[in-house]
């Protein structure tokens, strides 16, 4: 009986040592942790003090797993595995020598013989992915692992090939790496880590889609292996699926039982991106008190920013700047910037402005100078709103919208405008300076407006715009050179096929056909064409039977020839003019 309880006993141990390493491999730590301190505690055998160690490691907790690994060299000092274990609690510390030493003495020790202590030797030295979580050497773990294949003469242990999967990844050996997972997956079909490591392979590659399919096929073979879904999380933040990777890095969370603030502040992060505001802020205030970590001010500064708690994001922001400047990045400055925008003020624009021109040469996302010429621009500082439409068209030309050149063909439509009516830009009364002046913007308008014309050439405003550039810069006189004419003509063509599609923009396009119409009958009626001018006149009067100008025209006093008085010049047209969009 005695015998029976004792073998039941030993039993029992031997089950729960495998159920944690079951969840070590599996990715929870924290479960994985708390069934080894159990085990050191009844059980304080060299490999339970090993797994307690090899656990803390991978949580991050290197001075815990020493003490782990020192209790097990004293319950063994025969026993390699807990130096191997010193060995990876010096590459923790990036303390090379140290673990090279401690290892090459273990392999020494056990003269290269023991598989098991050449798979965790080789293992340690691909443990850590990150440089910030500790060193890493490829080349020495191949070497130690070839050692291990070798002595594995059957070809079963599919740990040594997922091991030398892991050094090929390191070294960037994408190829390689994926043969030797597929060998595991022989030995051991279906297994879940092999297929996670497979995404992971095409994750590093940035091939975001494959990963995303392995990642699947792993849940599908093992739903409870956590890891998947932290680094599926991270396959969709690459290919900007914000929302999938928030549930998926939640998922990781819930079954991993992590504690990691990085991983909860990445958890956060993800649910900024996915636009809740409100729960990635809950999760934030979860971390107060438990973190110095500066980033937790970034994250509040860029959650605050977009749920437009205006003051405590610049104030975080500005924080996190004045801490931990070698951090800032150039998402810092943005929602910084996007925080003093919403202020509303001018100097809230000015400092908007200074702060997303930082971000803008730095950011890979988004085009920021197109945010920094719609305020410029909505501030009327139409100068500086050229600069950025320009940056924002030189940053990606093949990918520049019709929107970008239409707001820089504005831009200069509207500088030139000012030109010799406002007090800062008279240029001492110099006519011919002034007019020169007005030329280039006119041109520079023209030039933006053909692109317009060329990328969407069946939008209207393009041409109206173009149109009424070259009326005002035509120094020789519209009437005389008639420029302005087959733009004018073509705008009216192209505003009625819109009509004619979508009879609401019958009213957005009146003030503009009404210009085009009057002035098309005034270059006719110079040219002595009075069909075409009265054509034109009755097309107006049509539009707008209201209209005094038209209705004097076609139908004159007796002193006043028919077709003969002027139309009066399109007029320049109103800001919001500029926020039309294709």
């Amino acid at each position: 009986m005695v015998a029976a309880g004792l073998f039941g006993s030993l039993q029992a141990v031997a089950q729960d040592a495998q159920s944690g390493v079951k969840d070590l491999e599996a990715g929870r730590i924290t479960k994985a942790i708390q069934t080894f301190q159990g085990l050191a505690t009844s059980a304080p055998s060299a490999e339970n003090y090993f797994y307690l160690g090899l656990a803390q490691l991978k949580a991050g907790n290197p001075d815990a797993a020493k003490q782990a690994f020192d209790k097990g060299v004293a319950a063994d000092p025969k026993n390699q595995l807990n130096n191997v274990g010193l060995a990876g609690v010096a590459l923790a510390k990036k303390d090379g020598a140290t673990a090279k030493s401690l290892i090459d003495g273990a392999l020494k020790e056990t003269k290269n013989k023991d598989i098991n202590v050449l798979l965790r030797a080789g293992e340690m030295y691909t443990l850590f992915r990150k440089p910030e979580q500790g060193l890493n050497d490829p080349a020495e773990a191949l070497r130690i692992l070839t050692i291990a294949d070798e002595r594995d003469k059957k070809n079963e242990n599919a740990d040594i090939e997922m091991a030398l999967g892991d050094a090929y990844t390191l070294k960037n050996d994408g190829g390689n790496a994926v043969t030797k997972y597929e060998n595991a997956l022989a030995i051991r079909p279906n297994d879940a880590e092999a297929k996670y490591k497979i995404g992971n392979t095409f994750l590093r590659a940035k091939n975001y889609q494959q990963a995303q399919k392995f990642y699947e096929e792993a849940i599908a073979a093992d739903p409870e292996f956590a890891p998947t879904y932290q680094d599926l999380a991270e396959a969709f933040f690459g290919s900007r699926a914000y929302k999938n990777a928030a549930k998926n890095m939640d998922l990781y969370i819930e079954k991993s039982q992590t504690t990691n603030v990085d991983d909860l502040l990445r958890s956060a992060q993800f649910t900024f991106l996915a636009e809740d505001y409100a729960k990635a802020i809950e999760k934030l205030d979860k971390l107060k008190g438990k973190s110095d970590n500066p980033i937790l001010l970034r994250m509040y500064g860029w959650a605050y920013s977009g749920s437009g708690k205006v003051d405590e994001s610049i104030d975080a922001l500005t924080q996190f700047i004045q801490k931990a400047p070698e951090k800032v990045i150039a998402d810092d400055y943005k929602y910084l910037g996007r925080a003093y925008l919403q202020k509303g003020t001018p100097e809230g624009d000015s400092l908007g402005v200074t702060n997303l021109e930082k971000a803008a040469p730095l950011d890979s996302t988004e085009n920021l100078y197109r945010e920094i010429g719609k305020t410029l621009y909505g501030a009327k500082k139409y100068d500086q709103a050229i600069g950025a439409w320009q940056k924002a068209i030189a940053v990606d030309t093949a990918k520049a919208t019709t929107n970008d050149y239409f707001q820089l063909g504005m831009s200069n439509y509207l500088q030139a405008s000012r030109i010799g009516r406002d007090s800062t830009l008279m240029m001492g009364g110099d006519t011919a300076a002034i007019r020169q002046a007005k030329e280039k913007y006119y041109a520079s308008a023209d030039s933006a407006f053909l692109k317009v014309n060329q990328i969407t050439p069946e939008w209207s405003p393009g041409y109206y715009f173009r149109a009424s550039a070259n009326y005002f810069s035509d120094t020789k006189g519209a009437m005389s050179t008639g420029e302005p004419v087959p733009l004018y003509e073509k705008y009216l063509e192209v505003a009625d096929k819109e009509i004619a599609a979508d009879a609401a923009k019958k009213e957005a396009n009146k003030r503009y056909m009404m210009t085009a119409y009057k002035f098309l009958s005034s270059y006719y009626a110079n040219k002595n064409d009075a069909t075409k001018s009265r054509e034109y006149l009755s097309k107006a009067a049509e539009l707008d039977p209201n209209d005094k100008d038209v209705q004097n025209a076609l139908n004159p006093q007796p002193q006043q020839p028919a077709a003969t008085k002027p139309a009066a010049k399109p007029a320049a047209p109103k800001k919001t003019a500029g926020k039309a969009t294709k």
